[in-house]
């Protein structure tokens, strides 16, 4: 990478002792600006990933998190976490995530995650397409909508760049890419690395990865894909730190400790997991993507396969030394799917099918600290294709008059999820007092119909309104402890009664208005409301472990505004506006019951608004701005337990103030040059986030980076 870099200053240096006329140099720019694709089947906002990432070691999180109707949450830089990214209020594990049209969401369970998303380097992706609502027939066990990230395809001509960056918290990151397609075939490879201290104490993290896809194009429109995607990293695990502990370091900021991963472990009373403390992954991807107009059907065919492979290292805070080592396999899934469309007339009529199979390999404990441990710490079985996902539909887009366009879907789903738990059979003084062998069986069918139109009374002018059925079924983990957790039914000191698990059941409503004021200007507002029958609460907490039951209900509302595009020549400007709100009813295992009736911890307000001067050489100077509302947490023992509190807590509901922070970006084509026929340039990065260094958290008590100035080099060829 130095050697590149040298190699370009060096011909900037040459080429002053001989004077070259250059042709003009231009940079191909594919997309600058967000795109608002409406369709009755739903809306979905096209993010171009290279004008939104940050110049230094970004993830997708930091393209989405200027995104009306977005939250995230992050703890450290590249610390991993679930619920990091929700859309209208759901988490991961209530959306699609996918990669080119496959799913991406896994197993979820031994504390991976449904979504890793500092396992999905950008340099690989164009852009990201983001659909909110379970309006299309094509998706299904959804109901936060999809988030699907298209790759970067080759051209025939030769498309590269190598780039790295600083910035602070001894945060550095690479970035390699080449494409190129020669006659029926083609090739992209990219190769990153990236490291970080990160700005809490003990989130050291380190990633390295690599990707290679191959495209064949037999003829007309067609295309085959094969992709190999590969992740290795080391993730340090934050400790606690707070002033009054023991071990309290001041030259950190005061935070809670994370785990990260799982089976949780019980430390012994007054010591924790400690500096030191990590883990190490592996995590693999492949897919194999067919997509061509065969008999007059847009056919696309995919079947992808994912594995991941871990070690955990846990070390005494007291003792300072290890004393506990494992390896663990959270995932193991593969599927497939397939669909077809095709025109007749004034309707564009689809259908198609899709399996998902997710399971896992167990856990092994490969070194255990004598004489530390009060309870013993077993290893984890075997679970392939623990559940299994099956899911088909049929759907219309009728063009039924020139300004009116309708849709309607029909999706039947089925889930079926088979696993042997050891689950509590009695219990003694709030204590688990013999267990007995569950089988723990789900097995259920869901109809889903869907409506949408579309209604442009005017050319500028689109109205929009679209209603639906939407279920997501109980995943592996959720099943897990259902059985496995806390059973309310056989401890003689409760009188709740669960009802047996079921799915949740959604009915989803939004009406909204986009108007384009000009050709690169548009504007847009959308109201959204769904109502959640048999919500899946999770509470931690219970013994043994957690707990998970179905709540009667839950209702989310909302309101987003947004605008983006070209405001006059060079100059580009975005502003949106968020307004979100939660209720829940007849949740009866929940303490926080007389704190809060809402469902998670979502700022009921915010906004984002910037603009920036771009021009075609790359030259471009920016300002962005973020607005976050107040924020209610719910907090035990210092704790923070967004998914509710066990009864017998006591819990405190916490206000996290709103914040607004500042970012700059500049950067300009510093080299400019030939080298026969291709143009090479160099462009100069220089940044800095979080201006006004505000100090702010997105989660309780993981309080994020400060002022971070920036700064990175590229060369594109």
């Amino acid at each position: 990478m130095v050697s590149l870099f040298l190699l370009l200053w060096s011909g900037a240096a040459a080429g002053a002792e001989e004077i070259y006329e250059l042709d003009q140099i231009t940079v191909k720019v594919k997309k600058t600006e967000t795109e608002l694709n409406i369709s009755p089947e739903g809306n979905t906002e096209d993010i171009p990933v290279a004008e939104k990432e940050k110049p230094v070691v970004s993830t997708i999180p930091d393209v989405l998190d200027k995104t009306e109707g977005v939250d995230v949450q992050r703890r450290s830089i590249l610390t991993p976490k679930n619920s990091q990214v929700r859309l209208r209020g759901f988490d991961e594990s209530r959306y699609n995530v996918m990669l080119d049209g496959r799913l991406l969401n896994g197993t979820g369970v031994m504390g991976g995650f449904y979504v890793d998303w500092t396992s999905i380097p950008l340099l690989e992706w164009e852009q990201v397409e983001v659909g909110k609502g379970a309006y299309s027939a094509k998706y299904g066990n959804t109901l936060g909508g999809t988030i699907n990230l298209v790759p970067k395809r080759p051209d025939e001509e030769l498309d590269a760049s190598a780039s790295a960056g600083l910035k602070r918290y001894g945060t550095f990151g690479t970035a390699d890419y080449a494409a190129i397609r020669y006659g029926h075939f083609g090739g992209v490879v990219t190769v990153g690395y990236d490291t970080t201290d990160g700005n809490l104490r003990n989130s050291e993290a380190e990633r390295q990865n690599y990707s290679g896809t191959l495209y064949y194009y037999p003829g007309g429109d067609g295309e085959l894909r094969a992709a190999f995607r590969y992740v290795n990293g080391e993730f340090n695990l934050p400790v606690n730190n707070w002033k009054g502990t023991p071990w309290y370091d001041p030259a950190y900021p005061e935070s809670s400790g994370s785990m990260l991963i799982g089976p949780g472990v019980r430390f012994p009373y007054g010591d924790t997991f400690g500096d030191g403390s990590y883990y190490t992954k592996e995590r693999f991807e492949t897919e194999i993507a067919y997509r061509q107009t065969l008999f007059d059907f847009d056919t696309e065919t995919i079947v992808y396969y994912n594995y991941e492979d871990r070690k955990d290292v846990f070390t005494s805070m007291n003792l300072d030394e290890t004393v506990l080592t494992r390896d663990a396999s959270p995932d193991l899934s593969w599927g497939w799917s397939s669909r077809f469309k095709r025109t007749l007339g004034s309707h564009l009529v689809g259908f198609g099918g899709e399996g998902h199979y997710l399971g896992y390999d167990g856990t092994t404990n490969t070194f255990i600290r004598d004489f530390y441990f009060f309870s013993p710490i077993s290893d984890g079985n075997d679970e392939h294709d623990a559940s299994r996902w099956h899911g088909v539909y049929l759907d219309d887009t009728w063009k039924l008059f020139d300004k009116l366009d309708l849709y309607g879907g029909l999706r039947l789903d089925n889930y079926f999820a088979d696993q042997n738990v050891d689950a509590v059979s009695s219990y003694q003084y709030g204590y688990p007092a013999g267990y007995e062998k569950v089988h723990a069986k789900f097995d259920e069918t869901t109809v889903l119909p869907k409506f949408g139109a579309v209604y442009r009374p005017v050319e500028p002018l689109s109205l929009y309104g679209r209603i639906g059925r939407a279920t997501r079924f109980p995943n592996n983990p959720e099943l897990y402890w259902y059985y496995g957790g806390y059973r309310p039914e056989v401890d003689p000191n409760s009188n709740v009664r669960r009802s047996d698990l079921t799915y949740e059941d959604a009915l989803q409503f939004e009406g909204g208005a986009s108007y384009r004021f000009s050709d690169n200007f548009t504007s847009w507002l959308t109201y959204y409301d769904y109502q959640v029958d048999d919500y899946i609460r999770w509470i931690w907490g219970y013994m043994p472990g957690s707990l998970v039951y179905n709540i009667d209900e839950v209702r989310l509302q909302g309101v987003e505004l947004a605008a983006e595009g070209r405001i006059w020549k060079n100059f580009f400007g975005f502003a949106n506006f968020t307004y979100q709100h939660t209720q829940k009813e007849g949740d009866v295992l929940d303490g926080s019951n007389d704190l809060s009736d809402e469902l998670s911890e979502l700022p009921e307000y915010k906004a984002n608004w910037g603009i920036k001067y771009q021009r075609a050489d790359g030259a471009l100077a920016s300002v962005a701005f973020r607005y976050v509302g107040p924020t209610g947490v719910l907090v035990v023992n210092g704790e923070n337990y967004a998914s509710g509190v066990p009864l017998s807590s006591a819990v405190e509901l916490e206000h996290l103030g709103g914040f607004v922070t500042m970012d700059l970006l500049f950067r300009y084509p510093v080299i400019q040059y030939a080298v026969g026929k291709k143009q090479v340039v160099g462009l100069l990065s220089v940044g800095v986030e979080n201006l006004f260094d505000k100090k702010y958290v997105e989660e309780y008590y993981f309080p994020a980076p400060g002022r971070s100035f920036n700064v990175a080099l590229e060369a594109k060829f």
